[in-house]
């Protein structure tokens, strides 16, 4: 029986492209930072809502942080229409409190930087009192070519960010591995035919310490993208120097798609004792070169870590419990847009449900919610060997 997924507002996006230059084109991929009205956020919220048209008498239930990747329709000068994050505020039922009128993340005006082309895809994990945004800053390798890595920002009221560069991170499994498989960026001006590098998406970090180690999920792109999974790295300092300890997880085949890839969405949602909920998307490439994005779930357990079986972390999974449905998730009505697509970078828990937002189509921000209950009990053993 299929899982219960809830649209919020029966599917219509909570936030979509806006008439401003750096937005005018497509929202998408949002993080999310639920703030519950408790002592230990009310200075935060006054200050998240101080400037804003007015403080939101719905607010004092809690605010919902949203930080969503934006492209213009046109971003002169560049080889392509770069990606800002912008944030939005939302009392914890969604209604629209305030969204800023500028970006709070941009990319680096120098060529050289690490995300010149852009500031893809944030995912927010809130460590004490310091916000950490991990995201793929793209820009330029000593080649000239397209190259996409992780890189941090932090921030103390989610509205400032400090740039702390690209993330150290070391995978002796891959080291001298092969360029991945360029031909989805063959259309980029500068790219077709070159030499890319070992690029790197879909950066996580887990919501806490476990054990004095904190935990990374990533993907780096290495070879075809059938081959392009979750993995996990470790680092005993946000700084790093983190050191990869493989995959845990790869997509599961589809008949009508000639590749099928996986990687991280949502911070991890902890359950407590070791145990957290992470929504992710799997993508499908068809024969046509049409894509077509889910979401699944897995229950990570990190009591059954080994360092050599990194893999044994997956204690149960399900696959595609979400897939595209609404027109604004299966249409692609923008020239940047890209239909049939589902993407998360960002969930959280409240009262029964888990609400998550997400990238539809492309083009917009959208929620829904599912019971937490159904989405534990639906979830499938994994049997490691």
């Amino acid at each position: 029986m299929p899982l219960l997924v809830r649209r919020h507002a029966e599917g219509a996006p909570i936030l979509s492209p806006a008439p401003r230059w750096w937005e005018d084109g497509v929202t998408l991929n949002p993080a999310v930072t639920y703030l519950p009205q408790v002592e230990s956020n009310r200075a935060l919220i006054r200050q998240l809502l101080a400037g804003t048209v007015y403080y939101n008498a719905a607010a004092c239930e809690g605010l919902v942080a949203v930080h969503y990747r934006a492209r213009p329709k046109s971003d002169p000068d560049v080889p392509l229409t770069r990606s800002y994050v912008g944030l939005a505020l939302f009392t914890p039922q969604l209604d629209l409190i305030y969204r800023f009128p500028e970006p709070v993340l941009s990319p680096d005006e120098n060529e050289t930087g690490a995300d010149y082309l852009g500031v893809e895809d944030p995912r927010i994990t809130r460590i004490g009192d310091t916000f950490v945004m991990v995201y793929c800053g793209s820009g330029f390798d000593e080649v000239g070519a397209w190259w996409g890595g992780l890189c941090i920002a932090e921030s103390t009221d989610l509205l400032h960010w400090s740039k702390r560069g690209r993330i150290d991170l070391r995978c002796p499994g891959l080291d001298g591995a092969k360029p991945f498989d360029n031909s989805y960026f063959d259309n980029l001006p500068g790219v077709k035919g070159t030499t890319l590098h070992v690029s790197n998406k879909d950066g996580v970090l887990m919501p806490e310490s476990i054990d004095g180690w904190y935990y990374l999920l990533h993907r780096p792109m290495v070879g075809k993208m059938f081959g392009w999974s979750m993995h996990v790295a470790r680092s005993r300092s946000i700084d790093g120097q983190w050191t990869d300890l493989g995959p845990i997880a790869h997509a599961q085949p589809h008949a009508d798609y000639r590749d099928s890839w996986l990687g991280a969405g949502a911070v991890p949602i902890a359950l407590g004792d070791g145990r957290y909920l992470e929504i992710f998307h799997s993508g499908h490439r068809g024969l046509d070169g049409s894509r077509f994005y889910t979401l699944g779930c897995m229950l990570l357990n990190f009591n059954r870590l080994d360092t050599k079986h990194p893999e044994k972390i997956v204690e149960a999974r399900i696959d595609h419990f979400m897939i595209p449905e609404t027109k604004w998730e299966i249409e692609g009505p923008f020239p940047d847009s890209v239909g049939n697509v589902l993407f998360t970078c960002g969930a959280f828990e409240l009262n029964d449900d888990i609400c998550i937002l997400y990238g539809g189509g492309d083009t917009f921000v959208m929620a829904a919610m599912i019971a937490k209950s159904e989405l534990l009990s639906a979830m499938i053993p994994v049997v490691h060997s």
